[in-house]
């Protein structure tokens, strides 16, 4: 993450510390793809429970970039004064 927007030089670092609250943002992020994982694969296949578990594993990692990268924006948005301009 850059440390200030290149359009309008706002600092995406406002203090020590500010991200911690993303880290709720991100679990409730995980916690919705592991709910949408396993209900996908209730109601399509209901599969034996090691293939829940390898999925559950298996999305929470491969989401995890785009979890952590959208929590810190929607924080940032929601308690850093920063505004959409579109």
């Amino acid at each position: 993450m850059h440390n200030e927007c290149p359009v309008c030089k706002a600092s995406f670092n406002p203090e020590p510390g500010f991200y911690f609250g993303a880290l709720f943002v991100s679990y409730a992020f995980t916690v919705a793809i592991m709910v949408a994982v396993w209900l996908a694969l209730y109601v399509l296949a209901n599969p034996p429970d090691w293939v829940y578990a390898t999925a559950l594993v298996l999305g929470a990692v491969l989401f995890s970039p785009i979890s952590f990268r959208l929590s810190r924006v929607l924080w940032l948005y929601w308690f850093g004064g920063h505004r959409s301009n579109s």
